[in-house]
């Protein structure tokens, strides 16, 4: 089974610091709004992509923000039960997340034989290859421009 971490912030949605965002939020399609006005927006196709990978791979977070607030968020677009094991915690250690995600799937008996992570940024890469030597990473909006060619690359891989 491969394991597909995404990235949250700049990934999957506009906004940079989803955790600046305060509940109750009210969605309207691919956008939610928070108790202040201030507007989040999945990018296009997240939602369509997502619904195709979670059948083929088992889906997880690791993203830098504070879960209380971005859990929400996931909620209201309907998408926070396609993750197993999400790690949306207030630090940038992506490697100590991802590690601790496979150690609960194999304790849940998964096998786990590729990890594959999407963020748009790589200033977590260095230490997240040293901590997990077989991971192939994906630069989001570099390596891919669109969820759709990121579906193209995931099938062809």
């Amino acid at each position: 089974m491969k394991l597909l971490v995404l990235d949250l912030d700049g990934t999957l949605w506009d906004h940079y610091d989803a955790s600046r965002l305060v509940p109750p939020f009210t969605r309207d399609g691919n956008e939610v709004t928070d108790a202040y006005g201030n507007k989040l927006r999945l990018f296009d196709g997240v939602l369509e992509f997502l619904e195709w990978a979670r059948s083929r791979f088992l889906l997880s977070i690791a993203s830098w923000n504070i879960e209380e607030f971005v859990r929400p968020i996931l909620e209201e677009f309907g998408i926070w039960e396609y993750f197993v094991f999400p790690k949306i915690e207030y630090h940038p250690n992506k490697a100590d997340m991802i590690l601790r995600t496979l150690k609960q799937l194999e304790s849940e008996g998964y096998k786990i034989s590729e990890v594959i992570y999407v963020d748009d940024r790589t200033i977590h890469l260095e230490d997240v290859k040293k901590s997990i030597p077989n991971l192939r990473f994906i630069h989001m909006w570099v390596d891919v421009k669109s969820f759709e060619e990121l579906k193209e690359l995931l099938e062809s891989l």
